[in-house]
């Protein structure tokens, strides 16, 4: 049984995906949405993965998931389509030895790295994280990846906070987002962890 669920994220059609809002997080007066109450529901799961496997583009060969949130959907998005896929991981979370490349990000403060093992190089690649909020980090991932010799212009993401400026910023770096649900920046009082 999933618990208290917010129904506030609204999109195109009439599929809400259900959150929990962390009260100021990343920073006072946003509430970040916790999709982790849905991806512990399989039909919601599946059809969430389901949406966004329509919007990956034909020529996309892998999808790289943004640690965290990023992660287990590139891996169930890439069986659902057949594609490979590797992570993007923040320069902490892996030894010296085994980082290929790092590319600063301010949101995640050291940067994001990729392991030696991604082979990029002439491949089209697109991002995937749970969340876009200034688009930072999407857009030091695409970056790295660029740099790595891959093709990477589209970043996809189950919320977009409103008003955050994360899709025009990831469209200044010739990134499109492709989004399910926009929520708004400050979830309705008596909401939240």
């Amino acid at each position: 049984m999933i618990d208290r669920l917010d129904p506030l994220a609204t999109g195109d059609d009439d599929f809400d995906i259900p959150f929990r809002p962390w009260k100021n997080h990343p920073a006072a007066g946003v509430d970040f949405p916790d999709i982790s109450i849905t991806t512990v529901d399989a039909p919601l799961t599946r059809r969430m993965v389901d949406e966004l496997a329509q919007r990956v583009p034909a020529k996309v060969e892998i999808l790289a998931g943004i640690d965290i949130g990023g992660l287990g959907l590139a891996g169930a998005l890439a069986c659902r389509r057949g594609l490979g896929f590797f992570d993007i991981r923040k320069v902490d979370s892996l030894r010296n030895g085994v980082m290929r490349s790092i590319m600063a990000n301010y949101e995640l403060g050291e940067g994001v790295v990729i392991s030696k093992g991604a082979r990029l190089a002439g491949r089209h690649v697109a991002i995937i994280d749970d969340c876009l909020i200034s688009g930072g980090t999407a857009l030091a991932a695409a970056r790295l990846i660029r740099r790595l010799g891959g093709h990477c212009d589209t970043a996809l993401f189950v919320f977009d906070i409103e008003g955050m400026g994360g899709r025009e910023r990831l469209a200044g770096g010739g990134i499109t987002a492709e989004v399910l649900r926009t929520v708004p920046r400050i979830a309705p009082e008596g909401e939240g962890a």
